[in-house]
């Protein structure tokens, strides 16, 4: 081939040619991505299991974390926040400099006073800490010596659904990370087939406030940080059985 025809092959090198071309080498692009996944990444400086390469900058202590949230569990007031003024004050109106002029909720924004009413049930300490404990409680009262009671939060939201959304987002609007796709984010996966966050509900009797979605968001961090809820029956993720009537042969086909 001389010189001319060279250059004439060179342009009539068209877009359709190309393509083709370029086409060819995917599917071992895609092989060796599969085979030696490391290959395509950027490598780590250790070797942690986040998600993300050379996250998290230090070290984590914990290798997982079961996060219990009892959505409706009785009020701090009936199990370790032990108010004796306020059982002294039952009866009396709601004092302006607790109210402090917030809003009402729509529960009680029809009520001309607003009483207050101590806890129902008695107080004791135990355990060398000398913790106050309910009488609900007797077998945590065992134990308190053992446990973390933590009495210094504080919110402003007022309403159930603003104080979850605020309880595991931080904040009381949506769209924000939740504390298990922050602890994914941190932490990573031992097995990055498998999701790193996963969510159980129990459903319990009465008519209880609902737990939504947007409780295990992932906010503005990566879809891989979503929490995957596992629901109940024959299927707790779905789409990782075979359908009905299809084997696992006839389906990798």
């Amino acid at each position: 081939m001389d010189n001319k025809e060279i250059v004439e092959h060179g342009l009539t090198f068209n877009r359709r040619r190309f393509l083709s071309r370029m086409s060819l080498g995917l599917g071992s692009v895609a092989l060796g991505s599969l085979l030696v996944p490391e290959l395509f990444g950027s490598s780590k400086s250790d070797d942690s299991t986040g998600f993300i390469p050379g996250m998290p900058m230090f070290a984590p202590k914990a290798k997982r974390v079961i996060y219990l949230f009892q959505n409706g569990a009785p009020s701090q007031l009936e199990s370790f926040d032990y108010k004796p003024k306020l059982r002294d004050m039952w009866g009396q109106e709601l004092p302006a400099s607790v109210r402090q002029g917030q809003k009402l909720t729509g529960m009680t924004s029809g009520q001309a006073s607003f009483p207050l009413v101590g806890s129902y049930f008695d107080f004791a300490q135990y355990g060398e800490s000398r913790a106050w404990v309910s009488s609900l409680f007797p077998h945590t009262a065992k134990i308190v010596d053992d446990i973390c009671i933590i009495k210094s939060m504080h919110t402003e939201a007022i309403n159930h659904d603003p104080a979850l959304t605020f309880f595991q987002t931080g904040s009381q609007q949506g769209n924000r990370p939740s504390m298990g796709s922050w602890l994914s984010y941190g932490l990573g996966s031992e097995n990055k087939n498998l999701p790193a966050f996963t969510v159980l509900l129990s459903r319990g009797g009465g008519n209880g406030q609902g737990v939504y979605s947007k409780l295990w968001s992932n906010g503005f961090l990566d879809s891989i940080h979503q929490g995957v809820q596992f629901s109940k029956g024959e299927d707790p993720v779905l789409y990782l059985n075979d359908p009905a009537g299809l084997n696992r042969t006839d389906r990798r086909k």
